[in-house]
């Protein structure tokens, strides 16, 4: 089944790869049958090497320390913030390295309206590394009461000329049947997809932070 499901990720993502490499930093979001598509890519003058190191620190923090992640992945998303259309508190995660799944725990709340106490979701997080130079960090939800019906989440970092490097993050995402309801085209705009945006340009800040950080001296 894994497999199967990492075949339809792999799919998804590499018709764009050929399209990639000639446009501009954008973010765009289509839906059909129930399903959101959002792809975002910026442009990051980096070198190869500190894109893998940061798709390589995405996902050491997501197995060991996943609260860690707020302080610059998530940095600013308003996940955890009031006056949100959506809250999520992060509470707990815990890997199984017998499965290698991640099981997280959750608060989602929706302000004046409803929220679930303890929602479970479990994931499975992976990093490829091509030979071309292209690393792309997968995550599969295999589980999620109540949030989403599936989702797959896919970050790559691909190699461009003049020492850049191009970030994109592609989302497939389908909301169970509360969220389906509540989470209209509309408002989709509003608390998905500027957080993906968001996401990257973290994502873009670390890599140059990395990028400029002196190197400390041997000896």
């Amino acid at each position: 089944m894994f497999k199967r499901i990492k075949f339809i990720v792999f799919v998804f993502i590499y018709p764009y790869i050929a399209l990639i490499a000639s446009t501009n930093d954008t973010i765009w979001t289509q839906y059909k049958d129930g399903e959101f598509t959002t792809q975002c890519q910026q442009r990051v003058k980096v070198s190869n090497r500190v894109g893998t190191e940061v798709a390589d620190y995405l996902v050491t923090d997501f197995d060991n320390s996943p609260g860690h992640l707020f302080n610059w992945a998530l940095k600013d998303l308003g996940l955890q913030n009031k006056g949100n259309e959506l809250i999520i508190v992060f509470k707990s995660s815990n890997k199984d390295l017998n499965t290698g799944i991640t099981l997280g725990v959750f608060d989602i709340i929706v302000p004046n309206v409803t929220s679930f106490k303890d929602v479970r979701v479990k994931a499975i997080v992976s990093k490829t590394k091509y030979k071309n130079g292209i690393n792309k960090v997968t995550a599969d939800i295999i589980y999620s009461a109540l949030l989403l019906d599936k989702a797959y989440c896919v970050f790559t970092v691909v190699p461009q000329k003049n020492n850049e490097q191009l970030f994109v993050s592609n989302i497939k995402i389908k909301f169970g049947w509360f969220f389906n309801l509540f989470i209209t085209q509309r408002r989709y705009k509003s608390i998905v997809e500027w957080r993906i945006k968001k996401f990257v340009e973290n994502m873009k800040d670390e890599a140059e932070r990395k990028e400029n950080k002196p190197l400390t001296p041997k000896g």
